[in-house]
């Protein structure tokens, strides 16, 4: 075979687990079903600015930025309201084609190779194999790994909508309306706005979409749209050697996405570079990886899985309690999009307690 690693799938965790392979000195075939890398695009493109840093020296988030989010406003369906503003981490909104298309360009300029337009789904090049194909991934299908537990299923467009602050994001929770997920509204800029939502397979989010579209009194057509599954449980099994192959799964095909709200760039791209640094050797990549970012996914989970409790939706009761207990300024003063293991770091515990401590006194 004239390549040592085959990676099958485009998207950064794909880009960024070649860019690794290169670095390691391997000669790498990344093959892309699309026939153009970041199209179509399938992703509201929403990330913490330190997880896009964190993708640096091979994307510059800066030349594909739309607007900046500082805020987000959680409404839930008993009429209560969240308000976050981070100090520590605010979001950007990014073109995921543009990024996609920057991380191939590194990966290219690292010495790999792309072959767009290839469906691959048996014939692979290399005895080293990277699964970096989406959810429904036809690396893991045809090595018989372990199916992704569960998925939702969303649609979003481009609209124009006049959010009521052009850097605040909008989450709405409702288990009539969106359940098991959320709805959400990502202003652009003044004008237009990325308006979707997911809901838990097995149900359609088309009636609930149009139903939301109605809600917040969109018309007109969107500039783009589009209807995506997402997989909101780790695989069971994210690597293994079947037979001569060593097989490695990054990515959503490795389900390695934030189950709260769906976001996988980051992680993805992060768990694929941990999967080119250790191609050929299984054990080590799911060692790494799970030492890296294993308990911030497992937060994530068990978060959505609370949720799922009321069907996508906590109880007013616990609304009420946490905003009692002052969790929207703990929240804005050290909440993390990504990284949730990092806030229950001992200094961030110490500052919420030095938090209640203040509003007790201050209610005395």
């Amino acid at each position: 075979m004239p390549f040592d690693v085959h990676v099958v799938g485009g998207g950064p965790a794909g880009c960024f687990a070649g860019i690794a392979a290169c670095q390691q000195g391997k000669n790498v075939l990344l093959s892309e079903e699309h026939m153009q890398i970041g199209k179509p695009e399938a992703c509201s493109g929403l990330v913490s600015k330190s997880g896009l840093e964190a993708m640096a020296p091979y994307v510059s988030y800066k030349k594909v930025m739309l607007n900046s989010i500082d805020s987000a406003k959680i409404m839930f369906s008993s009429g209560e309201e969240f308000a976050i503003k981070p100090k520590k981490e605010p979001a950007i909104l990014v073109s995921r084609c543009g990024l996609d298309m920057q991380a191939a360009e590194a990966f290219e300029n690292e010495g790999g190779k792309i072959r767009l337009g290839e469906k691959v789904t048996r014939k692979f090049e290399a005895k080293m194999i990277i699964g970096a194909d989406g959810p429904a991934s036809s690396v893991a299908d045809f090595f018989g790994f372990p199916k992704i537990n569960s998925y939702v299923a969303c649609m979003q467009g481009d609209f124009s909508y006049q959010c009521e602050n052009p850097n605040q994001a909008e989450v709405h929770l409702s288990a009539r309306d969106f359940p098991g997920f959320f709805g959400w509204a990502i202003p652009i800029n003044e004008e237009r706005a990325k308006i979707g939502l997911g809901v838990a397979l097995p149900s359609h989010p088309l009636p609930y979409y149009r139903r939301f579209l109605k809600k917040l009194g969109v018309k007109g057509k969107p500039v783009e749209e589009f209807a995506a599954v997402i997989p909101t449980s780790v695989r069971r099994m994210t690597a293994k050697q079947s037979g001569s192959y060593s097989v490695l799964l990054a990515g959503d095909a490795a389900g390695q996405v934030k189950a709260t709200t769906g976001g996988g760039i980051f992680f993805g791209s992060m768990c694929g570079f941990i999967a080119g640094k250790n191609v050929g050797s299984p054990e080590n990549y799911v060692r790494e990886w799970k030492k890296a970012y294993g308990l911030d996914l497992a937060l994530h989970q068990a978060f959505r899985k609370l949720l799922n409790l009321g069907n996508g939706e906590p109880h007013p009761l616990l609304v009420l309690l946490a905003k009692r207990l002052f969790f929207e300024e703990w929240l804005s003063n050290e909440g993390r999009m990504d990284r949730w293991s990092r806030m229950l770091s001992l200094a961030s515990l110490l500052s919420y307690a030095k938090l209640l401590g203040s509003k007790a006194l201050v209610g005395k």
